[in-house]
């Protein structure tokens, strides 16, 4: 099934760029498709993780922004952005990157500016089971974690 993008392609002030939703969305809404080139290798500042060692340099998402606290999932495996609580049309749109990321190519000061911020951000590998725990996760960023820890993988699909 093909689905519509319902993102906008914005500039803050600041002199960065990111996505705004182009209507009002609901939780489990599909907010864009995630299409792209898969290739093997090194993360960069743009790629999305699929799987262990794949990366998908998104032709349509480049400048989806980070949050502590996003409003929107990766799911790696149906290849969509979905809604993970209600969004307003005009809203920024962010995902959590250590969803998709083990190890970011660009980790970065975050800057989400809410209570929960985890302030730098270098990919799921650096942060403990108890905070991660908190978010919707990828598969292989689970399986990654309960390698790390000695688990079995959690399973939230």
């Amino acid at each position: 099934m093909r689905h519509e993008s319902h993102v906008q392609e914005t500039s803050f002030h600041a002199g960065g760029k990111g996505y705004n939703a182009r209507r009002a969305l609901n939780v489990g809404d599909v907010v864009s498709p995630l299409t792209g080139k898969i290739r093997v290798g090194e993360p960069t500042v743009y790629s999305v993780q699929v799987s262990r060692d794949e990366h998908l340099d998104p032709e349509n998402l480049h400048f989806l922004n980070h949050s502590c606290v996003p409003n929107t999932f990766l799911d790696t495996k149906a290849s969509h952005v979905i809604a993970i609580r209600p969004i307003a049309e005009g809203e920024p749109l962010s995902f959590f990157y250590p969803s998709t990321e083990w190890e970011m190519g660009n980790p970065f000061s975050c800057e989400c500016g809410t209570a929960a911020c985890l302030g730098t951000i270098t990919g799921a590998s650096a942060l403990p089971a108890s905070v991660l725990e908190r978010y919707a996760l990828n598969a292989h960023i689970r399986e990654l974690i309960a390698e790390r820890d000695g688990v079995e993988a959690l399973v939230t699909d």
